[in-house]
């Protein structure tokens, strides 16, 4: 029988509670990250409802838009601040997203393999034309977001100083700079308008 001195049994005890605090931190790390890859839709609305809430903006959740007869899209979330109606969509993607701004296809690599995946700035995009052309809204009170994980790299070759791609993280301070821009205000007859008629065509 092995006989430790206090020292040593002091010492075993604190490296036994060292390892398991370390494994606890990575079980919450995975574990977290997993739960903010499933619900990034709902954490981006409480993001965007505090957003908007602090700045007082308006927040509408959930519309739905014609493409053509066939084809129909969903508009996550619409942010109306002083400037602009920004259109958000909101994408489950981590790890690297890389390709051409706009190009048809972006190359998604996380921790599954390689996937290649529709461009979700084209979506973004095909929504604001929908929009605009369907309210007869001019586009460039338009803008677009895409918003996709905070664990995630984005590596896009080109830009759009309208349509943006972030990381949920970045919503905050992409949505304060579109609103710091030097242009005028948005008429607010006309706001009201633009979603009197949103609201009819999705009842």
């Amino acid at each position: 029988m092995i006989l430790l001195s206090t020292s040593q049994t002091l010492y075993i005890s604190l490296a036994i509670i060292g390892v398991l605090v370390v494994i606890f931190l990575i079980c919450l790390l995975y574990f977290r990250n997993i739960y903010r890859n499933k619900h990034a839709r709902e954490l981006t609305y409480l993001k965007l409802s505090k957003i908007c809430e602090h700045n007082d903006y308006l927040l509408l959740n959930d519309y739905h838009i014609d493409f053509d007869d066939k084809n129909k899209g969903l508009i996550d979330h619409l942010v109306i601040s002083n400037k602009y109606i920004i259109i958000i969509s909101v994408f489950s993607i981590s790890g690297v997203l890389s390709g051409k701004f706009q190009g048809e296809e972006l190359v998604n690599v996380n921790k599954k393999g390689t996937s290649i995946v529709a461009n979700p700035i084209n979506y973004n995009i095909n929504l604001a034309k929908r929009l605009a052309l369907f309210n007869d809204l001019n586009t460039s009170f338009l803008k677009g977001l895409v918003v996709i994980n905070n664990d995630s790299s984005i590596k896009i070759v080109g830009h759009n100083e309208q349509f943006k791609i972030i990381k949920r993280k970045e919503l905050n301070k992409t949505i304060k700079e579109f609103d710091k821009e030097n242009i005028k205000n948005l008429n607010e007859e006309s706001v009201i308008k633009f979603i009197n008629k949103l609201n009819e065509e999705n009842k």
